[in-house]
């Protein structure tokens, strides 16, 4: 089987890239570790809390013991279904800042600053608030909707973030993205719109796009250093495809770096160690993992929370609102409101994300679980860390997974970023009108327990926000696994187009970047 193209992953980066390559009448091959379902729950916003970690729609990774928080192990869920993460996210869309991506080009990125990406960020979607043309895009095939339900607290939420001295912005993917805004969600009508619903799924019945799923791909396919195709498992049967001008890695920060070490690319005494033959040199596939480190924190009020919705009756009511009129709770993304703040005035760029859950979950058994207390969930996390991880085989079996082992706290910044995290969570909890209806944190420690106290709950307390990136990082220089271009140095018609590719983090979750790397990708990817 002979294609132009393969595209090796159908999430984030991967769709866009296929959809476009297609519209530009070259005969794509789009293949897929997970299983295409006839009814997929991950449809439901509201269902993500049975998806996530459910191994039919996640790869559902552990990592190593992480020192830096005390030799944590964690969940990494990795969607593995067609739409990759974007089927099982929390749908929050936002772009990143502008400095985000003209420190890409800063540091040798050409082609990659804001205003070389905006054009596609506009290009890929469909936004509800689209009150400015310069900056929002209404012609794409991502939708970008406002809330279609909103909790009563979350208002609060954004009237103690504004009397803290925090502007209102009214579109966060617009002029400015600092200040407390509404969340904007990759849904349509009431629905979950992954990168494959948005993007490929209108295009199934294309002549020019052959999309497989329950496909494992084994390793790359070389004639010398130039890639020719690649080697699968597709329901059990191994295959070789063929691919005339090149082959694409979109298979996500985790697994791309691994595909790439399959094939003999990466650390070659990591590779001779896993019995793989050393093909091209590049020591930092699988390094420079970087993660946004924060906490989750839970707090009582005493008015009711979305936790309400656990009671049989009202939960079925909800279900009902949902089926039949797409609205309500289950209808909207996780997080109602989001922030991007300076916790000190001197800092040049915001350096804190807020998020705001109308409800609080705890995990029992290894299960999350929906209390019946009246909870919400405050999430701060920093925006641009300094510390990093790596990946490291664990064996030549394309069936293993890589051994993830993070450092989220390895830098003294990010510990401090995280602690004046700590800081504003309390400021705004003791500010009115949201502040007024906090009875406690269940588990952070009150204002005054002392510099001791935070800095074992922040040990303790501090989780990755799912954001992986950097593991294939591109750059200028001799070390960058991958030119501006995405080209994996060293080989021919061979790239890389996922989140693995960023050289410093952004301000923010990283779908609506990932869509726009793939929608890039596909206008600069030419054999």
């Amino acid at each position: 089987m002979e294609f132009d193209y393969i595209v090796v992953g159908s999430g984030s980066g991967g769709c866009p890239l296929a959809a476009r390559l297609v519209e530009r009448k070259q005969s794509v091959l789009l293949l897929e570790a997970g299983k295409k379902e006839r009814f997929n729950l991950s449809h439901v916003p509201g269902a993500l809390v049975y998806t996530i970690g459910n191994r039919r729609y996640d790869w559902a990774y552990k990592t190593e013991p992480d020192p830096s928080r005390g030799g944590v192990v964690e969940d990494w869920p990795r969607g593995k279904v067609p739409g990759g993460s974007s089927a099982i996210n929390g749908m929050i869309f936002i772009r990143g800042a502008a400095r985000d991506y003209d420190a890409w080009e800063a540091l040798g990125n050409t082609g990659w600053g804001w205003k070389d990406v905006l054009p596609y960020f506009r290009k890929m979607e469909t936004a509800d608030e689209d009150r400015d043309n310069h900056f929002r895009g209404g012609l794409g095939p991502q939708r970008v909707s406002a809330l279609r339900w909103r909790h009563p607290i979350s208002q609060k939420f954004i009237d103690s973030f504004q009397a803290a001295g925090i502007p209102f912005n009214e579109d966060l993917n617009g002029a400015s993205h600092e200040g407390v805004a509404w969340n904007q969600g990759s849904t349509r009508d009431g629905r979950r719109l992954s990168a494959f619903e948005a993007f490929i799924r209108p295009k199934l019945s294309a002549t020019d796009l052959k999309f497989l799923d329950q496909t494992i791909v084994r390793h790359i396919l070389f004639d010398k250093t130039r890639a020719r195709g690649v080697a699968a498992t597709h329901r059990g049967q191994n295959v070789d495809f063929v691919a005339r001008k090149g082959v694409i890695l979109s298979a996500g920060s985790i697994n791309s770096p691994h595909l790439l070490m399959l094939s003999g690319i990466g650390d070659p005494a990591h590779l001779k160690k896993h019995g793989i033959v050393p093909r091209v040199e590049s020591p930092e596939v699988g390094r420079n993992l970087m993660e946004h480190p924060g906490l989750y924190v839970l707090a009582e009020l005493d008015i009711e929370t979305a936790n309400g919705l656990s009671h049989p009756i009202k939960g079925a009511l909800a279900l009902a609102e949902w089926a039949f009129k797409r609205s309500g709770f289950l209808s909207v993304p996780t997080a109602q409101v989001l922030a991007f703040l300076r916790s000190s005035p001197g800092l040049a760029e915001p350096d804190l994300q807020f998020h705001l859950f109308p409800f609080g979950l705890t995990k029992a058994d290894g299960k999350l679980k929906v209390p019946k207390a009246n909870l919400v969930t405050i999430l701060v996390n920093i925006n641009h860390p300094k510390s990093t991880g790596h990946l490291e085989l664990r064996s030549n079996d394309p069936l293993a997974p890589i051994a993830i082992v993070p450092r989220l706290l390895d830098h003294r910044d990010d510990f401090e970023g995280v602690m004046r995290g700590l800081d504003w969570v309390r400021k705004i909890c003791s500010m009115p009108p949201f502040g007024s209806h906090v009875l406690k944190f269940c588990e952070a420690p009150a204002s005054g327990a002392g510099r001791e106290a935070d800095e074992a709950y922040i040990r303790k307390a501090t989780v990755p926000f799912f954001h992986p990136v950097g593991t294939c990082r591109m750059g200028a220089d001799d070390r960058a696994v991958l030119s501006p271009s995405l080209k994996v140095r060293g080989t021919d018609n061979l790239w890389v187009a996922d989140a693995s590719i960023f050289p410093r983090h952004i301000a923010g979750n990283t779908n609506a970047t990932s869509i726009m790397i793939g929608e890039r990708a596909a206008d600069h990817i030419h054999p």
